[in-house]
């Protein structure tokens, strides 16, 4: 159903952090076809290569800015040359970069923890600090993408959970400085279950102490672009609306 007053995102600059692979790369081809303007973010300059080549065999606009976003200054030049490109606005930032791990509590690798908490987090605040710089007065929207595991907590995997648990706070902290300060920008997260992702390979690795993806999973998964069509939706929303978070299983999924 198409409503009344939908935003028109045709001609709009976003930037997509994590741009190269998974829900990334699909929320980008998805707002590429839209006629956004796209800056991708990443640190793999040959997969951006790829995204960037799709979104425009498909007549859309796209700028490669790779970054690494464990380094903070990375994170601030990518934010910076993107905004720069696209004649000094951005419009919309979506936060997809991310890593997930099983390392538990009681006997989890440091360096696991700590680079969770540097892309999950610390580089999600700093990207978008950076691009708030660049927004329009008449607001903008970001759109941060959590998971499920900020709303639950799994038995294998408590410091991703910790670290996306973080995310949906910081979404909801940011949404309330913005209205003090009387910045329309909005706000929001998707939170997704199980889904076809580099990321979930990762989090379910040989070795990583838990259980493997196929033991835990044996029913049919989200696939990225099922994510992009509801960041889509949150967009194009009127501006007088405003999703805060989608939290979106498989059917399939108990938990």
């Amino acid at each position: 159903m198409i409503l009344a007053n939908e935003t028109n995102l045709e001609g709009k600059t976003a930037l997509v952090t994590g741009a190269s692979s998974g829900i990334g790369r699909a929320i980008a081809k998805a707002l590429g076809n839209e006629g956004v303007k796209v800056a991708l973010c990443a640190r793999r300059r040959d997969r951006l290569e790829e995204v960037a080549e799709a979104i425009r065999n498909a007549g859309g606009e796209a700028w490669i800015e790779a970054a690494d976003f464990f380094q903070v200054n990375e994170i601030d030049a990518a934010v910076r040359g993107a905004a720069d490109h696209w004649g000094g606005q951005l419009d919309i930032l979506i936060n997809a970069a991310g890593i997930g791990r099983q390392a538990k509590l009681v006997d989890g690798d440091t360096q696991d923890w700590r680079e969770m908490l540097d892309l999950n987090v610390l580089a999600l605040a700093v990207a978008t600090r950076e691009a708030l710089k660049f927004f329009p007065e008449s607001g903008g929207d970001i759109v941060n993408l959590g998971s499920m595991s900020g709303h639950r907590v799994p038995g294998r995997g408590g410091f991703y959970a910790a670290t996306k648990f973080a995310v949906r706070a910081m979404t909801e902290g940011l949404r309330q400085e913005l209205r003090i300060a009387g910045n329309l920008t909005r706000v929001s997260s998707v939170s997704p279950g199980f889904v076809d992702t580099e990321l979930l390979d990762d989090y379910f690795r040989p070795g990583s102490g838990g259980v493997s993806k196929y033991d835990a999973i044996n029913y049919p998964i989200l696939k990225p672009e099922e994510i992009a069509a509801i960041v889509l939706r949150q967009l194009t929303l009127p501006r007088t609306a405003e999703i805060t978070d989608v939290l979106v299983r498989p059917t399939a999924q108990g938990v």
